[in-house]
């Protein structure tokens, strides 16, 4: 009905009527209503008066000022702009490799938004510590409560004492990583304890860095690591009585 009579007010304009209106004619008025759906409930156009004397103004007609009750006539409101909410990538591979469910996965995606500067080290720490544990969900609730308290630390580097037997028995970025990762956790004795101990099974093996690697289990259950094997052909021990260089 209100397209009806806007389209007869135009016709009605004639010659006499306003440029504007009839200039646009009934397919200006047409075209309007298809490019904004929205018009036809402008409360404006159930008034034909109102309407014909808004539409005789150029400016309203030509979009450049806003109809009452509404935006200017003929133009296109954007959509509004919906804030994402998608958990980080990283974040979701971790939680699928360990089958954690949506709701903490959201949770810590939540977490690592204000954790960008440590965001690779922590989620590497998260990687081998739920590697380790029997409930991975479970631990990383826990986890997660830290970093809300800020007690959560991330990868941890080799102290002097680690970077020294790295050094010496060449051991490769995995193993230093992990046993940094370990041994970073107890306190500087026993720390020392378990670097005296590990030394003696690094030199005696011809495989140092996998020796590290099978040693990882009970440095992380804080159980001793046990009296080393014999000494192994090419091993740095090996290589210190035949007067040669050992690692690797």
């Amino acid at each position: 009905e209100t397209l009806r009579r806007l389209v007869a007010g135009a016709a009605a304009a004639g010659a006499g009527g306003s440029p504007v209106v009839t200039a646009m004619g009934l397919g200006g008025l047409a075209g309007l209503f298809a490019a904004n759906p929205m018009l036809a409930s402008n409360p404006v156009f159930s008034n034909p008066l109102l309407a014909h004397a808004m539409m005789s103004n150029p400016l309203v007609a030509a979009g450049i000022i806003a109809a009452p009750g509404g935006g200017a006539v003929g133009s296109r409101q954007e959509p509004p702009r919906i804030e994402s909410d998608m958990i980080d990538p990283d974040v979701q591979e971790l939680c699928d490799y360990f089958h954690i469910e949506e709701r903490h996965a959201r949770r810590l995606s939540d977490l690592m938004k204000n954790r960008q500067d440590t965001f690779v080290v922590d989620l590497e720490r998260l990687y081998d510590v739920l590697e380790r544990a029997n409930s991975p969900a479970g631990l990383l609730v826990v986890k997660m409560r830290e970093m809300e308290e800020g007690t959560f630390v991330g990868k941890m580097k080799a102290d002097k004492d680690l970077a020294a037997i790295v050094k010496k028995y060449k051991l490769d970025d995995q193993a230093e990583s992990k046993l940094a990762d370990i041994l970073g956790r107890y306190p500087e004795n026993k720390r020392n304890e378990y670097i005296v101990s590990l030394e003696k099974h690094l030199e005696v093996s011809n495989r140092p860095s996998a020796m590290a690697m099978m040693l990882l289990k009970k440095l992380g259950s804080g159980t001793p690591l046990g009296r080393p094997g014999p000494v192994a052909p090419g091993s740095y021990a090996d290589k210190q009585r035949s007067g040669g260089s050992g690692g690797g």
